[in-house]
């Protein structure tokens, strides 16, 4: 089903209808590449209702008034962005791959910072960059490209691509969450009251928190996995990885043949011819007027 649905609508078979058939073959793929993958296929139909109407619970967060702890991002705004059609193409444009991706990663960053208590942490936080399409995914990978290192990586000093998935993939954010909170605790009439209060304010709490967290890992694997600048580092660790493979198969080879070239070429040596008639007889293993056997050296431990 997957091929026949991209012949029919792969763009290069829709001259007069390519930006549309170009936005049905990624949602085509999208959906391929979802349903191969266990992982990913999982997190779809757990989250199935919420993505699909990601576009309507969506706001303009642009609009959002930072200083209030409700405009921060939530769950249910990520939703969307699991979603090809959550951008168009991989180009560098407004609504391309990179730019939507940067804005959206630029925007959690920043809401981290604000929430931070920790000098290291925003450290760390500003030096993340999601980059462009000429970003490279790792410094080795640049440098073996002739590159010079440290150069052109788009990416903030001393952190690369890779690092910024690393740090999103494994993300812990440091909201609080206290939004959320149902219950206003002076409202409380004794103290056991206020514990409840607090406790079921603390549930709600640590269910949301767990839930962003979750969710933005998985959001972070997700472009990823679709980032054509990871694909193609992907793609020369795999052939790097094959042309050493290659290296060592023709060294072993050669060193086989050598080996063989060595024995066939073998001439023995007088002293490694010893008569052990002497020691045979003294064992009784030398028949009465049997000739002296000669052992090339080592023959001997064979008997």
């Amino acid at each position: 089903a997957y091929r026949r649905l991209a012949l029919v609508w792969h763009p290069d078979k829709n001259h007069g209808n390519v930006e549309e058939a170009t936005q049905v073959f990624a949602e085509i793929k999208e959906a391929y590449e979802t349903l191969s993958d266990a992982q990913e296929r999982s997190w779809y139909d757990d989250h199935r209702e919420q993505i699909l109407r990601g576009d309507d619970a969506i706001t303009d967060y642009g609009q959002a008034d930072m200083g209030t702890s409700t405009s921060y991002m939530q769950t249910e705004s990520l939703m969307r962005y699991f979603s090809a059609t959550s951008f168009r193409g991989f180009g560098d444009t407004p609504d391309g791959f990179f730019a939507v991706y940067r804005e959206l990663f630029a925007r959690l960053r920043d809401e981290e910072l604000q929430q931070s208590s920790s000098e290291s942490e925003d450290d760390l936080l500003l030096n993340l960059n999601f980059g462009g399409p000429h970003t490279h995914y790792d410094e080795d990978a640049a440098y073996a490209n002739g590159r010079t290192r440290g150069t052109g990586t788009g990416v903030g000093t001393g952190s690369t691509l890779r690092d910024f998935y690393n740090f999103w993939t494994t993300f812990s954010t440091c909201k609080s969450f206290g939004w959320l909170d149902r219950y206003r605790l002076a409202d409380a009439d004794n103290r056991q009251v206020r514990r409840l209060m607090e406790k079921e304010n603390r549930r709600l709490r640590e269910k949301a928190r767990r839930e962003f967290v979750e969710t933005v890992q998985n959001l972070a694997t997700w472009v990823r996995k679709r980032d054509p600048r990871y694909k193609s580092f992907v793609a020369l660790k795999q052939q790097q990885q094959q042309m050493r493979e290659e290296e060592r198969v023709r060294r072993l080879a050669e060193q086989r043949a050598a080996a063989a070239e060595d024995a066939s070429t073998y001439v023995c040596q007088a002293w490694e011819e010893v008569d052990y008639t002497f020691m045979l007889g003294k064992h009784g293993l030398l028949d009465d007027g049997a000739e002296s056997p000669q052992f090339a050296h080592g023959e001997l431990e064979e008997l």
